[in-house]
């Protein structure tokens, strides 16, 4: 952490979790700033409470067994009032209620003794990066092994919390509240897109297995409601019929041993390919037993969870590692005249899973059958053509989860932020400032220049291992300062190859001096991350968090062109952007293109005025629109 995130003069607190805290800043235990509190309602018809890491939240009455519980036997708790989980140190948390209600006896209300000294939004935090950073755990008491680890009440009481000045815990407070809830809108966006990319693979696999992926083949009515028309030559069929074998795994636990042969489960299914290193194993013994009972999977087999909250999740064997399988993971092996990646693109398709989940409906525990699996139907078609599908599946869904994946790790990286900003905060290991440095700040072209080289790094970032030299980078770089009204006020020249940051190299440097990445010079420049790239990475999101999801969409649109494509929509934004900074708001594509053609760089006529009208088109589809900001752009000198 850099001394400008801190505060200038520090001292030893004298506890452990806090380490040092800024000068004027002191520690009290927490019976002299809160007192546990503990009324037993006496009377039904209160708003029952739970404690969850989302807040503090109205039971739902309507689960089983709930109405039959009787809560006259809860604790009242108050409008303001803290409940703590604290049987559970793992999961449970700790909140502020902002309503009346009751809540579980089990639980710890308390409150502050002094809410005017101690300010209740500041120790929600102070408690909250105690469960996040396992330092209640630390403390706890009980069996951990069966989930009761608790925090005795002596313990609690007699824990030291930090004291800053009440004006620094309000400022914090309402600082954490700000930037806690743009972290969380963009996580809650992040999953959203996640759930788009996951409806967009499945239409992609069901299309691709029912309908194939020749759209003028004739086609026939399949007979089945829900698969709808199939191509002519095609048939409908059961899963048995297309699959020598049908099997599950073993029936019995067999003791796990620390090495042996693996024992693949449901948790080990996920496309092709199993991780072995993950697996539980058991001993050779156990083994060949499971062996002799059928239980071994063999290269080509499709895996199907067919039992617990996975069910229907699919994967394939790709080698022949001895290894057994659980009951709860069935094995299909498919016919000579069936590939097995279509066999599991097939069961991945909603042809199969609909069927699975419609199976399940009304049953207790979610799973499915070995002979409601036989039954279901299936769709046969040509060898060469189950080859054209699953090649094709292999290719589309394979950068449809490397979306996927992207978006999960934004999301793994924000709440690791999160809960680092958090505890950086309440122990004073990072100032909130005020609005009047924010200001100063921005006005320093040092700070600028640092602030674009954040910006890069992250734009590398999204770009990949697959980043092509300096030129796509500037491309992006122009792009997200221009779509997102950055406040850098660059002054882009024009280029042959497009709008140009002559700092450039410059902000690579400080990347580079950084270590957030290895500038590799040659031709094209190429980048590797640095060892302090995670640093920057959580600078970045500090400063910039609020326009992230929007560079993920700018990168996203312009990392799959080729250099000459990127360069085409970089130079046309350019010379739009420059016509509405003109105050020309809504120029024609004419004026756009005759522009770029005649008063850019002599290059720029080459390309057919065709080929510069569809990359405008492209842009409108894409919403990449500007809107007049930054510094017009300015002619190269001779």
């Amino acid at each position: 952490m850099t001394p400008a995130k801190g505060y200038t003069e520090m001292k030893e607190s004298g506890i452990e979790w806090l380490g040092k805290i800024p000068n004027n800043w002191c520690t009290i235990r927490v019976k002299y700033a809160f007192r546990i509190k503990k009324v037993i309602a006496g009377e039904l018809g209160h708003t029952v409470l739970s404690v969850t890491q989302r807040g503090i939240k109205p039971k739902d009455m309507s689960e089983k067994g709930q109405f039959s519980l009787d809560y006259s036997k809860y604790q009242l708790v108050d409008s303001g009032d803290f409940i703590m989980n604290h049987m559970d140190l793992l999961t449970g948390w700790v909140d502020i209620s902002c309503m009346n209600g009751v809540t579980s006896p089990d639980y710890r209300v308390f409150q502050s003794s002094n809410p005017e000294k101690y300010y209740p939004g500041f120790y929600r935090y102070v408690f909250q990066t105690c469960y996040q950073q396992r330092i209640f755990y630390g403390l706890g008491q009980g069996v951990s092994g069966f989930g009761r680890w608790r925090l005795p009440a002596e313990i609690f009481l007699n824990f030291y919390v930090p004291v800053p000045p009440y004006e620094i815990q309000s400022a914090i407070a309402s600082y954490l509240d700000a930037q806690c809830a743009k972290i969380d809108e963009i996580i809650t966006q992040a999953k959203a897109s996640i759930e788009d990319y996951r409806q967009w693979k499945a239409s992609i696999i069901y299309g691709a297995v029912t309908k194939g992926l020749d759209p003028n083949v004739e086609m026939k009515d399949s007979g089945v409601e829900f698969i709808g028309s199939i191509p002519a030559h095609w048939r409908i069929t059961s899963l048995k019929r297309i699959c020598q074998r049908i099997k599950d795994g073993s029936h019995f636990s067999p003791e796990t041993t620390v090495d042996g042969f693996p024992y693949v489960t449901a948790r080990d299914v996920h496309g092709k390919g199993i991780d072995y290193s993950q697996c539980r194993t058991v001993s050779e013994e156990n083994f060949q037993n499971l062996v002799k009972t059928g239980c071994q999977p063999q290269s080509g087999d499709v895996l199907l969870v067919k039992d617990g909250a996975t069910t229907g999740r699919v994967g394939m064997m790709t080698d022949d590692m001895p290894c057994v399988l659980l009951s709860s993971v069935a094995m299909l092996t498919p016919k000579d005249n069936v590939l097995s990646e279509y066999l599991m693109w097939l069961i991945e398709s909603e042809v199969l899973q609909f069927q699975i989940r419609k199976s399940m409906a009304g049953s207790a525990m979610p799973r499915t059958t070995l002979t409601k699996l036989m039954a279901y139907y299936a769709i046969e078609c040509p060898y060469q053509e189950q080859c054209m599908i699953a090649e094709y599946l292999d290719k589309e869904c394979l950068h449809i989860d490397e979306l996927i994946a992207k978006k999960e790790s934004l999301i793994a990286d924000l709440e690791i932020y999160k809960k680092s900003l958090i505890y950086e905060v309440v122990t004073g290991k990072r100032r909130v400032e005020d609005t009047n440095q924010m200001t100063i700040a921005i006005l320093s072209p040092e700070i600028m220049r640092y602030r674009k080289a954040l910006l890069m790094l992250r734009v590398l970032d999204l770009l990949g291992t697959g980043v092509r030299g300096r030129i796509q980078l500037q491309k992006c770089m122009f792009a997200a300062e221009c779509l997102l009204n950055m406040p850098f006020h660059t002054q882009f020249i024009r280029y042959e190859h497009g709008p140009y940051d002559p700092d450039l190299p410059n902000i690579e440097e400080i990347i580079n001096a950084k270590g957030w990445y290895t500038v590799l010079k040659g031709s094209p420049v190429s980048y590797q991350k640095g060892k302090q790239f995670e640093e920057g990475l959580r600078e970045y999101m500090d400063t910039f968090s609020e326009i992230d999801l929007k560079l993920e969409k700018i990168v996203d649109f312009l990392r799959p062109m080729k250099t000459s494509q990127a360069e085409r929509v970089a130079t046309l934004l350019a010379a739009w952007n420059d016509f509405i900074i003109d105050g020309v708001s809504h120029p024609t594509d004419k004026e756009i293109i005759g522009e770029v053609v005649t008063n850019w760089t002599p290059n720029k006529a080459n390309p057919q005025y065709s080929t510069w009208q569809d990359t405008l088109f492209k842009m409108r589809e894409h919403r990449f629109v500007p809107k007049g900001s930054g510094v017009h752009t300015l002619q190269k000198e001779a």
